[in-house]
């Protein structure tokens, strides 16, 4: 990344940040149940299977509350929330803007998070900012869209980041996450061989989430170490609920670990219609790494407390 793009992304991410005044985002205090990494193979290490002596949690799209005011997906105000709550990862999604500066954002259109409408890569960041985001019944906020680059900062008080990266350049995501000296901080997802290989270009320190997927040259563990990701720095997929057997016992074998996504179905829940029995038969059937919306409920039917 040249100097003059990164002086630009600072800039585009200063963009009226007086618009949260008055929110959780202003003066917040640091966040209650904090973890920190010395460096990328730390993180590495506390996430192999045999070192997770308690379940680890992800909060889906930063630990938004589905049903609930006030809490929309990938914003700050809401990974604010999951810190204070208790241990868990943040998991955000991230696109880019027109212009080029990453955002947090599930969706490929403004339409469902946000007060605006298209697809988001045909808005400037100047503009994106100027939107007010929906929270979890849909309703408009007076909160402003984060940055990318405002998360990585907020994170280095004690936040572990999952990128989900939905359309971004990996050179310019490894640029940002070594120009805000993130790396021991965040786990980046990579889909498939080509977009591995070309994080592996630019450096061999990141920890990636790797799904096993056949149709983008990525069939076996062996794809995966072919495209130069060793098992020390890899988290696999289990699946959805139901997992597939075969490829978590595979990586099981090799000290990776697998998370299982159970955000997909408990999303669509209250939290008073969840059933504890799932989260404790899927840890005692060995997922100890679980993807929720509902990641206060779990961490209490779990009995978490702090990080392991």
């Amino acid at each position: 990344m040249s100097p003059d793009r990164r002086r630009f992304l600072r800039a585009a991410a200063a963009l009226p940040l007086a618009a949260l005044a008055g929110t959780a985002a202003a003066g917040a205090a640091p966040p209650a149940h904090r973890k920190h990494f010395d460096s990328p193979a730390a993180l590495a290490a506390y996430t192999r299977r045999s070192r997770l002596s308690q379940p680890l949690l992800m909060a889906h799209r930063a630990g938004y509350k589905p049903h609930v005011p006030g809490y929309p997906e990938c914003h700050l105000v809401s990974a604010r929330k999951v810190m204070a709550t208790g241990p868990a990862m943040i998991e955000v999604d991230i696109r880019r803007t027109r212009d080029g500066v990453m955002v947090p954002l599930h969706d490929v259109t403004l339409d469902r998070e946000t007060t605006g409408s298209g697809p988001v890569r045909d808005i400037a960041f100047a503009d994106f900012r100027r939107l007010r985001m929906r929270d979890g019944t849909g309703a408009a906020t007076d909160l402003a869209p984060d940055s990318l680059e405002a998360f990585l900062d907020w994170s280095a008080e004690g936040a572990l980041l999952w990128l989900d990266t939905k359309d971004v350049d990996p050179a310019e995501l490894v640029a940002l996450i070594r120009d805000r000296d993130a790396a021991s901080r965040v786990i980046v997802s990579a889909y498939g061989r080509a977009t591995l290989e070309a994080y592996q270009a630019e450096t061999r320190e990141l920890v990636h989430f790797v799904p096993l997927i056949p149709e983008q040259g990525l069939a076996t563990l062996a794809d995966v170490n072919a495209a130069g990701l060793d098992d020390e720095r890899m988290i696999g997929f289990a699946g959805y609920y139901l997992p597939d057997i075969a490829a978590s016992e595979a990586m099981r074998e090799r000290d990776i670990p697998a998370l299982l996504d159970l955000g997909r179905g408990d999303g669509r829940l209250r939290p008073d219609q969840l059933d504890p029995f799932l989260y404790r038969r899927a840890v005692a059937a060995g997922f100890p790494m679980l993807n929720t919306d509902h990641y206060a409920s779990v961490l209490g039917f779990l009995d978490i407390r702090e990080w392991a």
